[in-house]
């Protein structure tokens, strides 16, 4: 297996474990104090984690040359297509983090590079998964290509390669 497929491996593990985080962060903000929005989060974020597993998975038991069929199938398609909401609600939380951290450097009367690491790391965090979920959704579908293109290679017969 190529190295780029071992990163994939690790950044889809990171996602996992920061979709798990605020998954069940969100949860406990929800039982803490029921409202309509920290549920909906800790569903978009348990979505980004099976996402995550799902890429894990199909990179697992698929690669090299199995392609993508039946239930997994649809199950990619339909994780494919929530994966742009998934994406439009990281961009949310995205800026948020960087509205908030430009805030308090407002008001702390610092300068956005002054302020304190554990006010930047949210920022960071939404910036890394925004990443991530951009590579995993790169990624998903490089796969999903060369899976079928490995596939459709492995069924050629010798006779067929040859150019006699």
């Amino acid at each position: 297996m190529p190295i780029g497929w071992h990163i994939f491996r690790i950044i889809c593990l990171l996602q996992m474990l920061a979709g798990c985080f605020f998954t069940f962060s969100c949860f406990i903000g929800f039982f803490n104090y029921p409202n309509v929005i920290d549920f909906l989060q800790a569903i978009a974020f348990g979505f980004i984690t099976s996402f995550a597993v799902f890429a894990l998975n199909l990179l697992n038991r698929n690669y090299p040359d199995k392609p993508v069929a039946g239930k997994q199938k649809t199950a990619f398609n339909w994780l494919f297509l929530i994966n742009f909401l998934l994406l439009a609600f990281l961009f949310g939380w995205f800026f948020s983090a960087y509205q908030v951290l430009q805030t308090v450097a407002t008001l702390t009367g610092k300068g956005i590079f002054a302020v304190p690491f554990r006010v930047w790391l949210p920022a960071l965090v939404f910036t890394a998964m925004l990443l991530f979920q951009f590579i995993l959704l790169y990624g998903l579908y490089i796969l999903r290509r060369l899976l079928y293109l490995n596939f459709f290679d492995q069924q050629q017969f010798e006779f067929e390669n040859s150019k006699e």
